[in-house]
């Protein structure tokens, strides 16, 4: 019986792709060989049993032994006993794994049906529950996976990727995470986190890197954002009572129908409330902020500094902005009936196919701004506006002969 398992490993083994060890004589010890499926240059269905692959797929066999299984998927795999210690397992896939293997490579452990070590590839796993105590997972890829009520104390995820990571209810605080991530209320905190609908009530995540993250419907009571980065935030249908969000990074940042009330903002940023079918509509207004299709009608932005702002699609009618700074906005579409722009700085700001309809201008800068398809109907003050370098509603240059402004 030997003879004849010595001979089949021996003729799969010239099977193997490149890296992988040719069998010795002695591979019948229980554990130390396994049987896998390849693809190309990918292995799968790994197990210490032999079994069948489906048709396209190479039946190969091999010692675990110093192979290196880089990339390999082991999800469902069957590891009952087998002496992992020597092998090589950057970038395995894993999940469901069956049995216990005897031995692991150095820095690796199994658990819950997942192989974790440095560089594993979890990526859209879901690790509910997972027991990640003490686990070495530097530069292992968790992309979109989901963590909840895992233990994760003493795990080191340092360089590891979080990109659009979903975490809830952990346990406990790693040895270290990526470059700003941290830790709070039981969430793993950092660019591109998904947190929508979190509680963070009461959580201190000064001086984070939150950009990016999605924080729609989450609960912000009074937690502390001083100093976070929240560039490119999605934070609409957010419960913003009593939070801090002095000296934070609001450039970029979604919101509308915000609840309650900051304790604070940082400088330029405000908290505006437009109508809408009876009721109220609140948004973050400030430079950067990105509020397309607001309903802000008849507010006042006077003197308001709102460079780079994007309200395309918005309704502004009977809105003022006297004095206000809003160079290099994005106003197209918008409705501004009878609003008033008079003083305003509007340098650079796009304008295409807004409707001007009664708007007051006098005195208004709009210097390289763009107009083409724009609707100007009993404007006011054209005559003293600065329309230099600008694109006319005919999409004439200012100052060519035809232009329209």
């Amino acid at each position: 019986m030997r003879r004849k398992l010595v001979s089949m490993l021996a003729v799969s083994s010239a099977l193997l792709p490149a890296g992988l060890i040719s069998l010795p004589a002695d591979a019948a010890v229980a554990g130390s060989t396994f049987h896998a499926c390849r693809s190309g240059s990918t292995l799968s269905h790994i197990s210490v049993l032999s079994h069948s692959c489906a048709k396209g797929s190479t039946l190969v066999s091999g010692t675990f032994n110093k192979t290196k299984f880089t990339n390999a998927n082991f999800t469902g795999a069957n590891l009952t006993g087998a002496k992992l210690s020597g092998a090589i397992l950057s970038g395995v896939r894993s999940g469901a794994i069956k049995g216990a293997a005897s031995t692991l490579p150095a820095g690796w452990t199994l658990s819950s049906g997942y192989l974790l070590g440095p560089t594993a590839n979890l990526s859209n796993a879901n690790l509910t529950g997972v027991n990640m105590s003490s686990a070495n997972l530097s530069a292992a890829n968790l992309s979109n996976a989901t963590l909840s009520s895992d233990v994760i104390t003493g795990a080191n995820f340092s360089h590891a990727n979080f990109t659009g990571l979903t975490s809830f209810s952990l346990v406990g605080r790693p040895s270290a995470v990526p470059t700003g991530w941290g830790v709070a209320a039981g969430y793993l905190v950092g660019p591109g986190a998904t947190l929508s609908s979190a509680d963070l009530t009461n959580a201190n995540l000064t001086g984070l890197n939150l950009s990016g993250a999605n924080l729609y419907g989450a609960n912000l009571t009074r937690a502390n954002f001083t100093g976070t980065n929240l560039s490119g935030v999605s934070m609409a249908m957010a419960t913003l009572t009593g939070a801090r969000f002095a000296g934070a990074n609001l450039t970029g940042l979604i919101s509308s129908y915000e609840i309650g009330r900051p304790a604070s903002l940082p400088t330029s940023w405000h908290l505006m409330s437009g109508p809408f079918e009876g009721g109220v509509i609140s948004y973050l207004v400030g430079p950067g902020a990105r509020i397309g299709g607001a309903h802000l009608e008849s507010l006042s932005f006077n003197g308001y500094d709102l460079t780079g702002i994007y309200l395309s699609g918005s309704h502004l009618a009977g809105t003022s902005f006297v004095g206000a700074t809003v160079k290099n906005a994005s106003f197209n579409s918008v409705s501004m009936g009878a609003a008033t722009l008079d003083r305003a700085n509007f340098t650079g700001t796009s304008f295409l196919q807004a409707d001007f309809s009664g708007v007051s201008m006098a005195g208004a800068n709009f210097t390289n701004a763009n107009f083409n398809g724009a609707r100007f109907l009993s404007v006011s003050g054209m005559d003293t506006a600065n329309f230099t370098g600008a694109t006319c509603p005919n999409g004439i240059r200012h100052g060519k002969p035809g232009a329209s402004c």
